[in-house]
């Protein structure tokens, strides 16, 4: 398919670029014929009313001749500036006198001549110029016209080529992310639809049985029911903030606040974790911005840092005021992010280690959450991390922002 689309591009553009290339050197080769064609009647009517023996004043001119008839149409005299036989010159008149018109074109031999014809008390005056320069100068034009058209066309190919592949690039891996999102959300929904089958299987073969006695197979299907629900309400989550069908309430508060209220909640995970928290929040920092978003990124920084934290380790939080931003850090030590990996981190369901990710509960979409947040707010959010040591989670925030609606 993007192939075919890559095609397409390419031969538009090359379809559009080739008629433009042929429109511009068909207007400059018509007007640089028409302007010879023009400049060789001018030089004509000189010839013609040019004194005798004269010498030419152009170029042109020297490539011309001048004959003079009588009534009776034999040559009384001529007038030329080339080396010219007199047969040539019979033969030139001859056919001249043959045009009706009073002037024209002809060819003699390998020459080719354009001529005016004027009628005087003695006779006829007959002026002839070589076309021979102005159909060179022509052919010339065209030559080059064609090898620099051709020489273009190619040159425009190659990038045209180029520059459909890295415009389509974008496309096709938004279409192949689509692809895998719409793969990996069946993929977690088809697990638990078929636990909570597995178990109205068992309820259902068992019916005689009362509902305290099935407890165990109802708690399983409870479970994947809120899990479902969790997966659902982030996958609506972030379907609305990608259609921008999401509007923010855009408020100012206190952040520093917010950032020890959440702290404040996941006090007894991290003591039961047995993980050691350090935090430096700097007081009264204020951002305007929708606090109940951004107050979840600060969730699911936090839950992912205790969930990626080993037992004895260790979480640091920081919360600073820099000039024209304000800098939150959530830094946690533990096993790290691999190089390969740090790029894709914000990536929806990706999970460096799904076997862990799956026993803690998590899909996979938190980070992928947070960053549609952040970039919702015009900030920035990224992970630093050195492997087997920490990992670091970034977010900047602009200070200032305009208190009319955000995207």
């Amino acid at each position: 398919m993007f192939k075919t689309l890559q095609r397409k591009f390419v031969m538009i553009n090359m379809s559009l670029l080739t008629f433009v290339f042929v429109a511009i050197f068909a207007a400059i080769y018509i007007l640089t014929a028409f302007n010879s064609q023009r400049q060789l009647t001018f030089t004509l009517n000189q010839v013609m009313n040019m004194p005798p023996k004269l010498s030419p004043i152009e170029s042109r001119m020297a490539t011309s001749l001048l004959v003079e008839l009588n009534n009776n149409n034999e040559l009384i005299v001529f007038s030329s500036f080339i080396t010219m036989e007199e047969e040539v010159i019979k033969e030139a008149v001859s056919k001249a006198i043959e045009v009706n018109k009073s002037s024209g074109k002809i060819k003699v031999g390998n020459y080719k001549y354009s001529f005016l014809k004027e009628e005087v008390p003695f006779g006829i005056k007959i002026a002839f110029v070589d076309r021979k320069p102005m159909e060179e100068n022509l052919k010339n034009m065209l030559r080059i016209f064609i090898v620099s058209g051709m020489g273009s066309l190619i040159l425009l190919f190659l990038i045209s080529l180029y520059l459909a592949k890295r415009t389509i690039q974008p496309i096709k891996e938004t279409f192949e992310k689509q692809e895998q999102f719409i793969a990996d959300a069946s993929h977690e929904l088809k697990t638990p639809l078929a636990i909570i089958n597995t178990n109205l299987s068992v309820i259902a073969s068992n019916p005689e049985e009362k509902i305290n006695s099935q407890a165990k197979w109802l708690g399983f299907i409870q479970s994947q029911t809120e899990r479902m629900s969790e997966l659902i309400n982030d996958l609506l989550s972030l379907a609305k903030m990608d259609g921008l069908k999401q509007p923010l309430l855009m408020q100012s508060f206190n952040l520093s606040n917010i950032l020890e209220g959440v702290l404040l909640y996941f006090e007894a995970s991290i003591f039961e974790n047995n993980i050691i928290f350090k935090s430096h929040i700097e007081k009264n920092i204020s951002l305007y911005g929708d606090k109940d978003s951004l107050e979840r990124v600060i969730n699911i920084l936090i839950d992912n840092a205790i969930k990626n934290t080993p037992s004895q380790g260790s979480i640091f939080v920081n919360l600073l005021s820099k000039k024209n931003m304000i800098e939150m850090e959530i830094k946690n030590t533990g096993k790290g992010i691999s190089p390969e990996n740090i790029d894709k981190v914000f990536e929806r369901f990706f999970r460096e280690d799904s076997s862990r990710a799956r026993e803690s509960g998590g899909y996979g979409l938190g980070l992928a959450i947070a960053k549609s947040i952040i970039q919702k707010h015009d900030g920035k959010i990224y992970v630093e991390s050195n492997v087997g040591v920490d990992t670091t989670f970034v977010v900047k925030l602009p200070k200032e922002k305009n208190k009319g609606s955000l995207h």
